[in-house]
């Protein structure tokens, strides 16, 4: 019988904003937005073609265009999510800690450990790409 297994654990990853933060992100986060809009138009444009078919598929056209639309309606969703991470980010000031979001890893827990202290949420400090801290 194994006397340590691992588990799975989240750690919240929070930047201090730096000018290289903040303009790295902010291009990242533009590619998705240029992304998401190019995809927005190109379900427009399926739509339309679906539209413009006038029916001559029946339910199937229906299916197809129900499809589409909801496509659409979150691809725009994600457009504005993302214009508004990009204000967001804009008015971060320097020096700040921003929590960029959670990733999952992993932890050893062995036989006499508490469980909760092992598998409770840990937070990692990252500057420009460099761990500052570990809590």
């Amino acid at each position: 019988m194994p006397n340590s297994v691992w588990m799975k654990q989240n750690v919240l990853v929070k930047t201090v904003v730096t000018q290289q933060f903040k303009d790295s992100y902010l291009k990242e986060l533009e590619g998705a937005l240029a992304a998401s809009k190019q995809s927005v138009e190109k379900i427009k444009s399926s739509l339309s073609q679906v539209i413009l078919r006038g029916g001559v598929g029946g339910q199937y056209d229906d299916l197809v265009k129900a499809q589409l639309q909801e496509e659409k309606a979150k691809q725009e969703q994600m457009v504005m999510d993302l214009e508004a991470k990009k204000a967001e980010v804009a008015k971060l000031e320097l020096g700040s800690v921003y929590v960029q979001g959670a990733l999952e890893g992993t932890v050893e827990v062995k036989v006499g450990d508490n469980l909760f202290d092992k598998i409770s949420s840990t937070s990692v400090l990252v500057q420009d790409g460099v761990i500052l801290s570990i809590d």
